[in-house]
């Protein structure tokens, strides 16, 4: 997880977005409509998030190689194939999640502290 200043703003941003819907909305600010807007909002976050986190531990490299292994087509010249990679999955997926992981994780957080403000 990246806890950078880019994510921290993001988070701040949708929070004050989910403010300003909800002023709209409901024509007040509550902490328990804060708390329901923003943890609907992480939970997509969190499940692109922990989404791409499976797809680049691996889980589903040997499923993905085996189906481009049997997928793959016959080439009709003799010419020299290229290797497949075991492990083209994960590599495609990369790093990029860990981004909306931790706007996902920030935004829970927020909506839990919300959450634990209006029950006190």
């Amino acid at each position: 997880m990246n806890f950078t200043k880019k994510n921290t703003i993001i988070s701040f941003s949708i929070l004050l977005s989910a403010a300003a819907f909800q002023m709209i909305k409901y024509e007040t600010l509550s902490w328990i409509e804060t708390s329901n807007i923003l943890f609907m909002i992480a939970g997509v976050f969190l499940i692109i998030g922990l989404s791409g986190l499976i797809l680049a531990s691996g889980s589903f490299d040997f499923f993905h190689f085996s189906l481009r292994k049997t997928l793959r087509r016959e080439k009709k010249t003799l010419d020299e194939e290229e290797p497949l990679n075991p492990h083209a999955l994960s590599a495609s997926i990369g790093k990029s999640y860990r981004n909306v992981l931790t706007i996902g994780l920030i935004l829970l957080l927020i909506s839990i502290f919300c959450l634990w403000d209006y029950i006190l």
